[in-house]
């Protein structure tokens, strides 16, 4: 469940600025101020009641357009953790045992890469069928593996996707490997 959880003189305000040029008959301060009680007696005590299970995602209404929308998609994206290293360092492994402790869902990046037919594709189309993977995933939190193998895919995944929980870098000595 989103919230969009901004002060009331500041719904009342952006209400306001709307009935200039609206033309509805119910943008005037006594209507947006009946609505506004109906919400708070009414709606909120929903919000309250999915709060104790965790499943609100509280987005700051109160900013500009662009930020709320930043918010918005960070949001509705799950948990993220990264998870990088060498072949034969146990990511696969220790990806497996944290998924399951941590009710996480495992995504290896080059499994992703190949089963979406991705492989050699540019970074760029890599990058937003992977964000419009995660914005369609259920699973609560999502484990990276292998990934990110790049700069530029580490920060086009911060800029258009969400900051990962936690990164983890594993590595071995060349005798293991």
């Amino acid at each position: 469940m989103l919230y969009f959880n901004t002060p009331l003189d500041v719904c009342v305000a952006r209400c306001m600025e709307r009935a200039k040029s609206s033309g509805r008959s119910d943008d005037n301060l006594e209507a947006i101020n009946k609505r506004l009680k109906t919400y708070e007696e009414q709606s909120k005590p929903v919000v309250e009641m999915y709060e104790k299970f965790g499943i609100v995602r509280e987005i700051d209404g109160s900013h500009d357009t662009q930020t709320v929308w930043r918010a918005t998609r960070e949001a509705m994206l799950p948990q993220v953790v990264f998870m990088a290293g060498p072949m034969c360092s146990g990511k696969s492994s220790l990806g497996k045992a944290f998924c399951e402790r941590q009710n996480a869902k495992l995504l290896n990046f080059n499994q992703f890469l190949k089963s979406n037919n991705l492989d050699g594709v540019n970074e760029d189309e890599q990058m937003l069928c992977l964000v419009k993977h995660m914005a369609a995933e259920i699973a609560p939190r999502i484990l990276l593996e292998d990934f990110p193998q790049t700069l530029y895919q580490a920060k086009f995944f911060l800029k258009n996707g969400k900051i990962p929980e936690s990164a983890f870098v594993l590595s071995c000595s060349k005798d293991i490997c």
